[in-house]
């Protein structure tokens, strides 16, 4: 029979007394290799920073320093974040793509990633000048209305749109909010004018003042009204009722199957970065969205959380180009 291995020094967890002569060195070494094995650095050179290109106070900043704060425990060292706003996302987002694949640099993305490329003549290819890593989440949008006005239902606004031409307001044109209401108004037959506004918190604003009578923007923008009664909301976008407007239908709810629109947020890193820096990044995202505190601020922000592979987040941005490409040179969109 063989014989059981036996320590014959410490070991990484170990309590036991090691003998005074001759241990200094050992317990030096042992407790540096313990060390690296707890929390190597993900980005040995410097910081490691997360660039979400959007302004502060947003969901994307905020996801972002949930994050942060997370793998900053996970690898050992400061995570910072940083906001790059500017041209729809495209300068942050730009930013990143002529950074090294070393792990530094992480981008934390929204739905413009994909929205862009259809839009604008941009300095790098959207498809190759990134490593996609993990889709966070989504952000349905929903359409309110002022409490004044008479609409009870989405199909009785639809009904009112074909009978003249309504107003509607969004956070801006050529966003995914804005066309989520051009598919809309396809599958219903009708054709509203659209009025932009240069961020959702103005239009919520005009319409919680009762200046515009119908917005469509995200459930996290326009539940404080719905639940307060100021507005009422009719019907999501999502695949799905999100918590925060549980009450309220889908539009595939209300017979029209498979229809599913939302923002998101995605991690991305340089197209240089390994396969190997992908999956640790990824594994650590994963176990940042198992924190109950983090799921629960993602959730307050609107967003369903999704997790998904690598491979999966590849797979939905193509998918989200060629959706959003298609609708921007059939309604002949062009950006602001």
């Amino acid at each position: 029979m063989g014989s059981r291995l036996r320590s014959t020094g410490p070991t990484c967890g170990s309590t036991r007394r090691p003998p005074r002569a001759g241990m200094l060195v050992l317990l030096l070494l042992v407790a540096g290799t313990c060390a690296g094995r707890a929390a190597e650095p993900f980005c040995p050179e410097a910081n490691v920073k997360i660039v979400a290109p959007f302004p502060p106070g947003g969901p994307t900043d905020i996801t972002a320093r949930l994050l942060a704060e997370k793998l900053r425990v996970q690898f050992g060292q400061t995570v910072i974040t940083e906001s790059r706003p500017g041209a729809s996302g495209s300068i942050g987002t730009g930013f990143v793509a002529q950074q090294p694949g070393n792990g530094c640099t992480i981008l934390l993305s929204y739905d413009t990633h994909a929205v862009n490329p259809a839009l604008y003549p941009l300095p790098f290819d959207t498809i190759k000048a990134f490593k996609p890593v993990m889709l966070i989440g989504t952000l349905p949008n929903a359409v309110a209305v002022h409490a004044s006005q008479p609409y009870r239902s989405f199909d009785e606004v639809m009904a009112a749109a074909k009978k003249g031409r309504l107003v509607y307001a969004s956070g801006a044109s050529a966003w995914v909010a804005h066309f989520s209401m051009k598919l809309i108004e396809q599958i219903y037959g009708v054709e509203m004018q659209h009025v932009p506004y240069k961020g959702a918190a103005p239009a919520v604003q005009d319409l919680l003042g009762g200046h515009v009578p119908i917005m469509i923007g995200s459930v996290f923008a326009l539940s404080p009204g719905a639940r307060d009664g100021r507005l009422r909301a009719l019907v999501q976008t999502g695949a799905k009722r999100h918590p925060l407007m549980a009450d309220v239908p889908t539009v595939a709810e209300l017979g029209h199957p498979g229809f599913n629109t939302a923002s998101w947020i995605g991690i991305f890193l340089p197209a240089g970065a390994s396969d190997a820096l992908v999956t640790r990044l990824h594994d650590g995202l994963a176990v940042a969205l198992e924190d109950k505190v983090v799921r629960e601020r993602l959730t307050a922000l609107g967003i369903d959380l999704v997790g998904s592979p690598p491979a999966e987040l590849d797979a939905f941005v193509k998918a989200e180009i060629a959706r959003w490409t298609d609708v921007v040179k059939r309604y002949d969109i062009k950006a602001d």
